[in-house]
């Protein structure tokens, strides 16, 4: 019996806003996709042509950041520290509506981000949640040497 009364009498509280008649709008409840466990890191590449006339394959930093099982900030950081050699190639510059230039999305190669998966792999470190970087300067050192000779190879030979 009280229960019935206390929620006739303050069952409308949450229909409304407080302190007021207006009625509170109603929403549907968003159904949130985990879109990391739906799509693989090189389901949405960039065909970019290279010099030499040959389309190669690119992904982004976010796609990177996917296929080593990091958020797409930690890669960011890495990439500003050092740890992470600078991305070869990018998207062209673009002005915004008041003029300002934005620089293009970085972009990877798949060779470039399947030997960074290796190589984390081969160090241990791909499943780990945390890198201490100062104990895997070798890491860095062969990342950097990996990517290089993979430029090479791409703007080269192809």
């Amino acid at each position: 019996m009280a229960e019935d009364y206390i929620e006739a009498a303050f069952g409308d509280l949450d229909k409304f806003y407080p302190g007021s008649k207006r009625k509170r709008r109603e929403f549907a409840p968003v159904e949130v996709k985990d879109v990391a466990s739906e799509e693989a890191w090189d389901a949405r590449p960039y065909l970019k042509p290279l010099p030499n006339g040959i389309e190669i394959e690119m992904f982004t930093v976010g796609a990177l950041a996917l296929a080593l099982g990091r958020p797409f900030i930690t890669v960011r950081t890495w990439n500003k520290k050092g740890y992470l050699p600078t991305p070869p190639y990018r998207l062209p510059t673009k002005k915004d509506k008041n003029g300002k230039e934005h620089k293009g999305r970085r972009l990877y190669s798949r060779a470039m981000i399947e030997a960074a998966v290796e190589l984390f792999s081969k160090f241990g470190v791909l499943q780990s949640p945390r890198i201490d970087w100062s104990t895997h300067q070798q890491l860095v050192i062969e990342i950097a040497e990996a990517w290089s000779k993979i430029l090479a190879e791409e703007t080269n030979t192809h």
